[in-house]
């Protein structure tokens, strides 16, 4: 079965923002139903503050409970407040903190005294970084190296023009791809070249399975078709480096 490790309530980037109170659990059954429809076992939604609440997707984790889990989505600014939501959120049962580059520049202190709470308290950090800059790629390069015990994870693959900036820092053991939305577009572009280089040179151990939003099931299964996973590799793809990266056996 498979580790879903970024997902989203609602099909596409608009409709994420209209799931609410509400409508959640019809949300949640329908991800679900696509989720067995493709063979997901479990999976776990990222918000993204200050859009898409932490405690709306808290709740709906826990309508499914054995299926469902939560990361948590905070702002690093404060950074009182942000301390003291991520104690409230791993009490919650959530299982990673998501930043995203919208809430917090590169080079603020705040970020990574965040990061280093996070780590500290093992939880695993997600990255939603759309623009590659070198600020960020300098950001990146020092968290991974200062905190070598971290466990960071870029989500969509830095995109699909930030992705080669990466290749470099993917050879460091702390430091996962994950791959929705851009792996898509990457395995039938030119740039394909770069993702081929990972998968020989590093290894899969480096990429995790991620489908942004459920709707991308079917695109993300054909995309991984093409790279010619063997049963091994693609093990280690669909959910050993999930469990690896939330530091739980999922089976």
């Amino acid at each position: 079965m498979t580790t879903d490790i970024h997902t989203h309530l609602g099909t596409s980037p608009n409709e994420v923002y209209d799931v609410d109170a509400d409508n959640m659990e019809e949300q949640v059954d329908m991800l679900i139903s696509r989720m067995d429809t493709f063979g997901i076992d479990k999976a776990v939604l990222v918000p993204d503050e200050p859009r898409i609440k932490t405690t709306l997707y808290v709740k709906a984790a826990e309508i499914y409970p054995d299926r469902l889990f939560s990361a948590c989505s905070i702002i690093p600014r404060p950074i009182d407040t942000a301390n003291k939501k991520l104690l409230e959120y791993i009490d919650l049962g959530c299982k990673a903190v998501e930043l995203s580059d919208e809430t917090f520049h590169p080079r603020d202190p705040a970020a990574q005294a965040l990061i280093k709470a996070a780590v500290n308290k093992n939880m695993p950090i997600y990255l939603k970084i759309d623009n590659l800059t070198s600020d960020y790629i300098m950001f990146l390069d020092t968290i991974t190296t200062v905190y070598p015990e971290g466990k960071f994870v870029i989500l969509n693959m830095g995109g699909l023009f930030g992705f080669p900036q990466l290749i470099t820092l993917t050879a460091r053991p702390n430091l996962w791809l994950e791959l929705s939305t851009t792996f898509i577009k990457l395995v039938e572009s030119p740039l394909r070249v770069f993702l081929d280089s990972i998968v020989q040179d590093i290894g899969v151990r480096k990429l995790v399975f991620g489908s942004g939003y459920h709707s991308q099931y079917v695109d993300m299964m054909a995309a991984l078709n093409l790279i010619d996973l063997n049963i091994e590799t693609s093990r280690l793809v669909l959910k050993e480096n999930a469990w690896l990266i939330l530091g739980v056996d999922f089976s």
